[in-house]
């Protein structure tokens, strides 16, 4: 049975669709605030993906391609007539991306949070990159109460707003998948050539250890008629009170 993403839809239902996707260790929940403004105007769908809810649904998790089909059905079942924008952080930055990439006649605009296609990290970076996710890589295969407490000291460490209670070992998969695609040769053509020539608007946090995206994405973004906006947070970008008015406005302005 092909894995399926359940969405929870809210807002106008007559209006533009938004599709909301987070990443770890986030559920559909983070995107409380953005729905609550956008509702009137807009129809607003979210997706959580398994084992990322509390709940440990599935002990190996989704491969990055299931991941992408999946997302790729669901906007084909909700918005069947129109492409949809999509509002993605984190890892669902990662998927958003490879959606538009794979089905660009899905997707109409793009509202990146703090994680980009193009990233070029200093060495100094790449080793906290890697020290970090292979910490989680490990939880992951640990599996237990040994995995779990090693999810959510990670988690404690970035500042994650989920509460340590929906965390489990489980919900790593992400960080599993890259590596796993790594090694089969498969993530060498994720972003190969990818520059989208549509709506972009890329907001990033700046306190944090070191960004997750280069001045080469940066630019692309603004020489497309984009917008880059860095505010004084941490990752978690969608929580700064300023960050809807930013939304609102890009929204408007590339509205059709």
């Amino acid at each position: 049975m092909e894995f399926r993403l359940t969405p929870m839809i809210d807002g106008n239902e007559s209006g533009p669709t938004l599709l909301f996707i987070q990443g770890w260790p986030d559920d559909a929940s983070i995107w409380d605030g953005q729905v609550a403004t956008l509702a009137e105007q807009y129809r607003c769908v979210r997706i959580t993906l398994p084992n990322f809810e509390g709940a440990r649904d599935t002990r190996w998790g989704h491969s990055t391609d299931q991941i992408i089909e999946a997302l790729a059905h669901c906007v084909r079942e909700v918005a069947p007539a129109n492409p949809v924008t999509l509002v993605i952080h984190d890892w669902g930055a990662m998927w958003g991306h490879l959606l538009q990439e794979r089905y660009p006649q899905l997707v109409q605009r793009i509202a990146g949070l703090d994680i980009a296609p193009h990233v070029r990290p200093s060495i100094g970076a790449a080793l906290a990159i890697l020290a970090y996710q292979w910490w989680l890589v490990a939880a992951f295969l640990v599996g237990g109460t040994i995995g779990d407490w090693m999810t959510r000291r990670m988690a404690a460490a970035m500042g994650a707003p989920a509460p340590s209670s929906r965390l489990t070992a489980w919900m790593n998969y992400p960080y599993r998948n890259i590596y796993l695609d790594m090694v089969l040769g498969r993530a060498a053509d994720y972003f190969d050539d990818y520059w989208p020539d549509i709506p972009l608007l890329f907001v990033y946090g700046k306190r944090k250890p070191f960004p997750f995206h280069s001045e080469e994405w940066t630019a692309h973004v603004e020489r497309t008629g984009g917008r880059v906006v860095g505010l004084d947070s941490n990752h978690w970008v969608m929580l700064d009170p300023g960050f809807d008015e930013i939304l609102v406005s890009w929204l408007d302005a590339t509205s059709e």
